[in-house]
């Protein structure tokens, strides 16, 4: 198991404001990367849940894209965990504002990069803002 991975799922779920973390596996008596590994968390009163993946790192860092998903940066950016960009979608965030595909388009993309044990965003790092109109779906 990669550890820092998994360490840096587990701080980035929780930075997320989710409680509750659980993963376990479904399956006893197989390999690990066929044990069917899942990962579950509370995030503002609803059970967030992901399934079917080769260990627990990769399931714990699933709930945490999971969780990131169509969310803002602390620099008002859209979250990207990935160089293939990011998803948006119209909703409300956990301070209640609305934010639509539009503006999140807009806003641009911060680039989040795993650092050993921990997530860093691209606005805090200085390696990975990019200008608004290149973000969002």
């Amino acid at each position: 198991m990669d550890e820092d991975a998994f360490h840096a799922g587990v701080d980035l779920v929780g930075r997320t404001g989710a409680a509750q973390l659980e993963f376990g596996y479904l399956h006893d008596h197989v390999p690990v990367h066929l044990a069917d590994w899942w990962a579950s968390a509370t995030y503002r009163g609803a059970r967030v849940h992901v399934e079917h993946h080769e260990g627990p790192a990769a399931a714990v860092n699933a709930l945490a894209e999971r969780l990131l998903i169509g969310g803002r940066c602390k620099c008002g950016c859209l979250v990207s965990l990935s160089d293939d960009g990011a998803v948006a979608f119209d909703s409300h965030m956990a301070d209640g504002s609305f934010w639509s595909v539009q503006a999140a388009r807009k806003a641009g993309l911060c680039r989040w990069r795993r650092d050993g044990q921990r997530w860093t965003s691209g606005c805090t790092s200085g390696t990975g803002v990019r200008a608004g109109g290149s973000g969002g779906s």
